[in-house]
């Protein structure tokens, strides 16, 4: 299975732009709120219709603005999950099942044989004569994935399943879910603002920053390197700066006063480099390479974590921004988290106000502004 779509959706403010190709595979959607995720999923749907383009499900030209073709949602094949469920509230829960059945022409017994199936594998036997208010978070999540496979969808999309759920609960239906997403095994698209969601969830992932996809790839590749300046602050990096190619693998952060060594080769156009808060650590003994003096300017309390603001002691004679109107900037403070078991920061407690810290060379990204 897969799904290739290639479209133009305009509003008065805002006009979505996007284009990609997806085999049976589980893939990311991730984008702030506003940027398109859900009108796309509403267009491959068909409960919305494109202005331009094409989408092909399963190798079926579902959508052709050029050919004049638009099929309606029941004959796309496609199953889409909302962040409600949008389970009815007065049925219970072979009645939601059921009416995924009201159109075929299929013998009663037979109906109730795939009913009893599909609640079987999703494990809701014993609650078949519930309504959605009597159930958990979980089981809601359960039925309303069990209707979607009643259909036999050919692509499962997902608009932000989870955001609705407490954090306790949205992890074990998290678990759930994936579980069910293995068991479909077909292509699947998981739309979130969550970059731990998806991170977790997708094998492959998509960004989309407003209406155009800004980059598109393995999930675990982009997480390690996001390319664009609009990936790298979806993914967490919270460390990101412009910089001065200065040597090959040189550069010169003005907003952070550091003259930085990076594995990969620095561009001679404009670009940002950033390092994720947890990949900034203490130098060792003797050791040189991207390692500078920092205040401590303040230290947090997290949960599980310390958060340190730094700005850095250390200043070379650093290329400046010729492209910046500001005189005298103030240095850019960077973040750091140390991880594991911590004892807590009260109000007013001493700290260590200097520290000498490494940003390694490996984890220094180099990003594009698109």
């Amino acid at each position: 299975m897969s799904i290739d779509v290639d479209i133009v959706k305009r509003f008065s403010n805002f006009t979505l732009e996007v284009s990609f190709s997806v085999g049976d595979e589980r893939l990311g959607v991730l984008g702030a709120s506003g940027c398109g995720k859900s009108v796309m999923l509403r267009c491959i749907a068909g409960v919305m219709q494109p202005d331009s383009g094409r989408i092909a499900i399963d190798g079926l030209v579902v959508f052709d603005s050029k050919r004049r073709i638009n099929l309606p949602p029941q004959q796309r094949r496609t199953g889409l999950l909302f962040q409600q469920y949008a389970l009815f509230p007065t049925m219970t829960v072979r009645g939601n099942l059921a009416i995924t059945l009201s159109r075929a022409r299929m013998p009663r017994a037979e109906c109730k044989r795939r009913i009893d199936e599909i609640a079987d594998k999703f494990r809701l036997t014993q609650f078949m004569d519930q309504k959605p208010s009597q159930l958990s978070g979980g089981q809601q999540q359960r039925t309303a994935m069990a209707r979607i496979f009643m259909s036999a969808p050919k692509v499962i999309m997902l608009d932000e399943p989870l955001s609705a759920l407490d954090s306790f609960l949205r992890n074990s239906v998290e678990d759930e879910l994936l579980d069910e997403l293995k068991l479909f095994g077909g292509t699947v698209l998981f739309v979130s603002h969550n970059r731990d969601e998806v991170f977790r969830i997708c094998e492959r992932m998509l960004t989309i920053n407003n209406g155009k996809i800004s980059t598109f790839g393995t999930t675990a590749g982009l997480f390690h390197n996001p390319e664009t300046l609009a990936t790298a602050r979806l993914t967490g990096v919270k460390n990101i700066a412009p910089a001065i190619a200065t040597g090959d693998n040189l550069a010169d952060v003005e907003d952070w006063g550091l003259r930085i060594h990076t594995e990969t080769k620095t561009p001679k156009d404009n670009f940002f480099v950033g390092i994720r808060a947890h990949h900034i650590r203490e130098a060792l003994p003797n050791e040189q390479k991207n390692c500078f003096d920092f205040n401590v300017e303040r230290k947090q309390s997290e949960p599980f974590r310390i958060k340190e603001i730094l700005t850095a002691i250390t200043e070379n004679n650093i290329t400046k921004n010729t492209n910046s109107k500001i005189i005298n900037k103030t240095k850019i403070p960077l973040i750091r988290f140390i991880s594991g078991s911590q004892d807590p920061i009260f109000p007013n407690q001493e700290f260590q106000t200097t520290k000498r810290l490494c940003i390694p060379p490996k984890h220094i990204m180099i990003l594009k502004e698109t």
